[in-house]
């Protein structure tokens, strides 16, 4: 349950409403007389999938929005039973089948649900083995970059000066002991990069364009580039480190693996549940009395 705090704490954060009106405890939002309690958030973020609800913490912003719009929908609702609205006749089919629906969904999901047990070990195993193509990764790259905007050919003065700049510091960066990080930092014109060091993290050698592709793949570790000229300017790169195409470990998929086949096996119950419904008791039907209905 320690996630439920996390995104009650940051709900707490972004919800201008709260900072503007002290709650009652166990009240998390308020609009007008509609209250938003924690147990009624709670039982929606239950209901959530794990990927969900793990996006939900990472994201006040988003924490934000599932709440305004939850009270939303409780005002309107409440402005609706005022007048009555439930009561009429459409109105409660509707909502008799809705709640029908929400009742085989749930039975269904409990008859379909297999045991805590499965899969077994050797199942997962299996399954691994079976799927490796799925896991494979493609050749890695560690790479740090300085990058240079080229400005259009056309603006010879900007042009000159932006490839003497690139000049300038492919000479810094290869010289010994020269501080690759520092530089891109203080050089570099791709700030998301420039803002770590000229960082660029693990990149998969089929994602690099052609140009660096070509350049990066003859390198050695801690090697730096000349400049590498793509369309959009120049690029300087440092090969930190590489990793090998392979396979991803068990270990990194295990989760993943646990998750299909749960869902593959409480798919076939569900389908052979139905089945046995079905010709457990035959289905009889009026083409009648449909034919009126559909004139």
């Amino acid at each position: 349950m320690k996630w439920f705090w996390v995104v009650l704490s940051l709900f707490a954060v972004v919800t201008t409403a709260a900072a503007q009106e002290k709650l009652p405890a166990g009240v998390v939002a308020k609009m007008g007389d509609v209250d938003l309690r924690a147990d009624e958030l709670k039982q929606i973020l239950d209901s959530a999938s794990p990927e969900a609800r793990a996006k939900l913490a990472d994201s006040p912003a988003d924490v934000d929005r599932l709440v305004r719009t939850e009270l939303l929908r409780k005002a309107l609702a409440a402005e609706a039973r005022a007048k009555g609205w439930e009561k009429r006749p459409e109105v409660e089919a509707q909502m008799e089948r809705a709640r029908e629906q929400a009742l085989v969904s749930s039975y269904m999901n409990n008859v379909a649900r297999p045991p805590a047990s499965y899969p077994s070990e050797a199942e997962i195993r299996a399954a691994y083995d079976q799927s490796r193509d799925a896991f494979a990764v493609a050749k890695q790259y560690h790479l740090e970059q300085i990058f240079v905007l080229a400005p259009p050919e056309s603006d010879k003065t900007g042009y000159t000066k932006a490839l003497a700049k690139v000049n300038a510091l492919v000479s810094v960066a290869h010289k010994k002991n020269s501080d690759f990080s520092a530089l891109a930092k203080a050089h570099s014109e791709h700030k998301e990069s420039a803002a770590k060091g000229g960082d660029m993290g693990w990149v998969a050698e089929n994602t690099l364009i052609p140009e660096l592709r070509d350049v990066v793949g003859k390198m050695k570790k801690g090697e730096v580039s000349d400049a590498i000229k793509t369309p959009q300017g120049w690029h300087i790169v440092k090969l930190e480190d590489v990793r090998e195409k392979g396979v991803r470990p068990l270990t990194e998929v295990r989760d993943q693996i646990i998750g299909a086949l749960r869902l593959r096996r409480a798919q076939e119950t569900e389908r052979a549940y139905l089945t046995f419904m079905t010709n457990k008791t035959p289905v009889s039907i009026n083409d009648a009395e449909i034919g009126k209905l559909l004139k």
